[in-house]
């Protein structure tokens, strides 16, 4: 632990003061005491006052049961440490020295004295900083502590109640009495932290920390301190679910990284935010910021719209960020020409992905080089010779994938970047097949450069899984999510919220490959876990406990399905609106139950007794008949043909349409033609998956009536009451087939 805690530095003049008793000196050398403002830990820290020059200052007095040879010698480090730094972000010394106190020599040092100072969370809060305010506060606290470790100085105990600020918003770092000089004219180092002795703040230790050797303490350390700090500046809350107050418990979860991401707490922390703090929390060392001014650095490229070295420079990002700072020029020039500067932008900003930081720079640059000269031999090859001719976006993409073949023989790294690069191109225009190829060809290059559980492996393991669902290959996409799932398991342990999370996934892919007992077994482990670790309110946790009621329901479980699903429902209730997605995949998975127990009424009722609206603002039919009246379960499936999930939903429906049109259920497809679709090929995309049910096109109207998020969307009716709906593609359970079924056959012998 720290010998001082969080309650032993505000240096302010606050309330939490206290008037002097007889207990306390009443002078100590030249100052006279005014007030403790804190005590406990190493000592007791004093508001006194300066004769000469006249000056309030805060005055540090070590315990007498503690002013041992070796404490006396600490605190006259921190002295000489603190005098060795000039800087407004960190708070002045003024001296240091000993008084007599009965007998005994007790030293103490005088420091420069902050009024009204709260902690920087604390601060934050008070003025309800917005987001930008928050960093642009933090940006301070960067500087000052990188203008420590030039000067070869780790403070080794930074945490918010040590980052002061004042009623105008500066920012002063105090405490530096744990703090471990690194340069070598500190020469009684050894004598004062010994080997095993853990100084620092436990909630705020970075991982080397816990092993309580000094030796092998040095600036990254701060680093990871300083990500932490950011972490519950903008969250309000520590990444870590232990509630212990021991010692072991808080070192297992930081050296094993087990946090909650930043996105999680707050989706308006997700992207950028949450991979600076991610890098800066990184349980390796080489994989931080290597110093605090590498991290000021990349929330300065965020502040300002410029792509961050926390994400990897990819050419969705690239264009992303090309897009947010050139908003003109994207409406001005074609979707090719676009293309084709963020090619350029991606090679170049190598230079960001490999790492600014200094030591790397020249590597980076040749990497960043190279790249360059790759893509814009490309581009220069692929403009055509003569006057009028096209070139398109495909074109281009596909000559950059064949000039990659043997481009690299030295470096795979930069081609598996290249070639991941490629990879999202051909995602973004549809061309899957081809998109797959290069990520299955980039992953390969990852695997023989990093191994199979490094995070750039993992990376490509991802993306090649949404390809897999995105082209419908469940089988393959099993094998992928497993493999993810294995590798968190060995990195992470069972009980992490990221293994938990992943054994969810590897539930769904399993019961898209028709292994629902597993499925059923992983998705009762995942949410257990979860709700062991987060609580039953989270988001992840209802999710999972969705999940496990429908696998129940599936495994004709029904009873039991109820119980859990009602419980997710009453959770959701809790915490979400009910139009949240959270709460509507609850409400689904319990409707779910209530159709295939015939209480059709009870599942209308869940969705407060929605009719089908008067008027579907149909355009026109593309193909079959559009009557409501027709069937008594009606299904509205929401899609677009631009979607590709969108693609898989209607050829499954068509086969469910085929098999249940006679038993009383009656499909529709809804469409409203967006963004590059156009009603002339609609038919051709129909005609493609053999698709026999009645096809609209709609202007939106029963869109927004349905609350479609997103597509594919399904709706099931029961005559023209809203019973079930579904935000994804997962098709209606046989169950809840057959029960359809078996209603319509008990109405036609009654």
């Amino acid at each position: 632990m720290s010998d001082s805690d969080d309650k032993t530095n505000t240096f302010d003049s606050d309330n939490r003061g206290s008037n002097i008793s007889a207990n306390h000196p009443k002078q100590i050398g030249p100052y006279v005491i005014k007030r403790v403002i804190a005590s406990g830990g190493m000592g007791t820290v004093y508001e006194a006052m300066q004769e000469n020059p006249r000056r309030p200052v805060a005055l540090k007095v070590i315990k007498s049961n503690l002013a041992s040879e070796s404490a006396i010698l600490r605190l006259e480090q921190e002295a000489q440490m603190l005098a060795r730094l000039r800087h407004p972000g960190i708070a002045q010394i003024y001296a240091a020295g000993t008084y007599d106190d009965a007998g005994s020599q007790t030293p103490y040092f005088a420091m420069e004295y902050i009024p009204n100072a709260k902690g920087i969370t604390e601060y934050a809060k008070d003025k309800n900083l917005s987001i930008r305010e928050k960093l642009v506060l933090f940006l301070q606290v960067g500087d000052a502590v990188h203008h420590g470790h030039q000067r070869g100085i780790v403070h080794r105990d930074l945490k918010p109640s040590n980052i002061l600020v004042d009623s105008n918003g500066h920012m002063k770092i105090i405490d530096f009495g744990v703090a471990r000089a690194t340069d070598a004219d500190m020469k009684q180092v050894a004598a004062q932290t010994d080997v095993g002795q853990i100084l620092g703040t436990v909630q705020y230790m970075s991982p080397e920390q816990f092993d309580a050797d000094p030796h092998d303490i040095d600036t990254r350390s701060d680093v990871y301190t300083l990500g932490l700090i950011l972490y519950e500046l903008l969250s309000g809350s520590m990444p870590y679910a232990v509630d212990s107050d021991k010692i072991f418990d808080f070192a297992t979860e930081v050296r094993e990284g087990r946090t909650t991401s930043l996105g999680s707490k707050d989706s308006s922390l997700k992207g950028e935010l949450e991979s600076i703090v991610h890098k800066a929390m990184q349980r390796d060392r080489e994989l931080r910021y290597q110093s605090a001014y590498g991290l000021a650095e990349d929330i300065r490229r965020y502040l300002a719209g410029d792509a961050v070295v926390a994400r990897p420079p990819g050419l969705s990002y690239q264009v992303q960020v090309f897009a947010r700072k050139n908003k003109v020029i994207i409406g001005l020039v074609g979707a090719t020409f676009v293309l084709l500067l963020a090619g350029v932008i991606v090679t170049t900003s190598l230079l960001l992905q490999v790492d600014e930081e200094r030591q790397k720079a020249e590597l980076a640059s040749q990497k960043a080089t190279e790249g360059q000269q790759f893509l814009s031999d490309v581009l220069t090859e692929s403009f055509p010779h003569g006057f009028g001719d096209k070139v398109t976006v495909l074109d281009i993409i596909e000559k950059a994938s064949q000039k990659l073949n043997g481009a690299f023989p030295d470096d795979p790294e930069i081609e598996s970047k290249l070639r991941k690069s490629l990879a999202l191109a051909y995602k973004k225009i549809g061309h899957y097949e081809e998109a797959k190829r290069e990520f299955l060809t980039a992953l390969t290059l990852r695997r023989r450069i990093f191994g199979d559980t490094h995070d750039q492996t993992l990376e490509l393991l991802e993306e090649i899984s949404r390809i897999y669902s995105v082209i419908g290959d469940e089988k393959e996409k099993l094998n992928v999510t497993r493999e993810i799932y294995e590798t968190y398991l060995e990195r992470y342990g069972e009980a992490d919220i990221r293994t938990l999370k992943q054994k969810g996934d590897l539930a769904g892919a399993l019961e898209l490959n028709y292994d629902i007992s597993s499925a059923r077994q992983f998705s009762k482990e995942a949410w257990i876990g979860l709700e062991q670790n987060l609580g039953a309110d989270s988001s992840e946790t209802i999710l999972a406990q969705s999940q496990y009621a429908w696998l129940l329901l599936k495994s004709g479980r029904t009873e039991q399905a109820r119980g859990v699903a009602g419980e997710a429902l009453a959770n959701a209730a809790r915490v979400y609106e009910d139009d949240h997605w959270v709460a509507m995949n609850a409400r689904s998975s319990l409707a779910a139950v209530y159709i295939v127990q015939n209480e059709f009424d009870s599942a209308k009722a869940l969705y407060g007794n929605i009719r089908v609206p008067e008027k579907f603002g149909i355009e026109h039919v593309f193909q079959g008949n559009f009557d409501l009246d027709n069937k008594p379960f009606q299904l509205l499936v929401f899609f677009e043909t631009w979607c590709p999930f969108s693609r898989l939903a209607m050829a499954d429906l068509g086969k469910v349409d085929r098999q249940y049109n006679q038993f009383g259920l009656n499909i529709t497809g809804m469409t409203r033609v967006n963004k590059s679709a156009t009603d002339e090929g609609v038919n051709p995309y129909l005609e493609n998956l053999g698709i026999e049910f009645a096809v609209l096109k709609e202007n939106g109207r029963s869109w927004n009536y349905f609350n479609c998020a997103g597509t594919p969307s399904l709706r099931l009716l029961h005559d023209d009451y809203l019973i079930w709906e579904e935000g994804w593609f997962t098709s209606l359970s046989t169950q809840m087939l057959e029960a359809m079924v078996e209603a319509q056959s008990s109405a036609v012998v009654h």
